[in-house]
């Protein structure tokens, strides 16, 4: 019985935080497997202890209105990231002005419906403005291959994006200074959402070579 996988009735009963004779009903209820060794112990297992134990629950998604963070804010913050910086990307080099108004004009509408998925309450909504997202990053894509841009330099274009649409959240989280719970929720809601557009993106470029 010396198997780190086995507890004796008082380190099972502490770590459910009950009294020892409540967990020895438990046992002849049939509640919670216990093996009895010949002396007449009672040893459980460790793993089914745990899993009597109380899972945390996930931390509920917020609405980034409901954190106080306006989607008109969080836009203007973004735009004044993406500005920095955006001359010295070697792909923004190699297009023209009017191809980079075509791209900056679709790059903005494409975080606006990021961000209003992000606001949005109901699903149904975040699903609308996510597949106009989508839509959006195909063509994307398509326009990419048809300016001559190959595929890595239009996923590096769509990373540089993507970097200062994260920063942009990682800021949200400071401001209102979100627990690591909620922040983490957050980063993974935007990261889910980015990963449906670089997809997109990618089916774009790919059906226009």
């Amino acid at each position: 019985m010396k198997d780190d996988g086995w507890m004796t009735l008082g380190e099972a009963s502490r770590a459910l935080g009950v009294d020892p004779d409540t967990l020895r009903r438990w046992s002849d209820a049939g509640k919670v497997d216990v093996f009895t060794t010949p002396g007449g112990h009672r040893r459980f297992r460790r793993e089914a202890i745990e899993a009597l134990l109380p899972r945390p629950r996930p931390a509920r998604r917020r609405a980034l209105s409901g954190l106080g963070e306006t989607p008109d804010r969080i836009a203007m913050e973004f735009r004044k990231r993406v500005r920095s910086g955006l001359a010295d990307q070697s792909w923004h080099e190699r297009l023209d002005e009017d191809s980079l108004r075509w791209f900056r004009e679709r790059g903005m509408r494409m975080s606006q419906l990021l961000i209003a998925a992000m606001d949005a309450a109901r699903r149904e909504s975040r699903e609308q403005l996510l597949a106009q997202a989508e839509q959006l990053g195909r063509e994307y894509g398509a326009e990419a291959a048809r300016r001559g841009l190959s595929l890595g330099e239009g996923t590096q274009a769509f990373l540089f994006f993507r970097a200062r649409f994260m920063g942009e959240i990682a800021a949200v989280a400071r401001r209102r200074s979100l627990d690591a719970t909620h922040a983490a929720a957050l980063f993974a809601e935007a990261d889910r959402t980015l990963d449906r557009v670089i997809l997109a993106l990618i089916a774009g470029h790919q059906s226009a070579e």
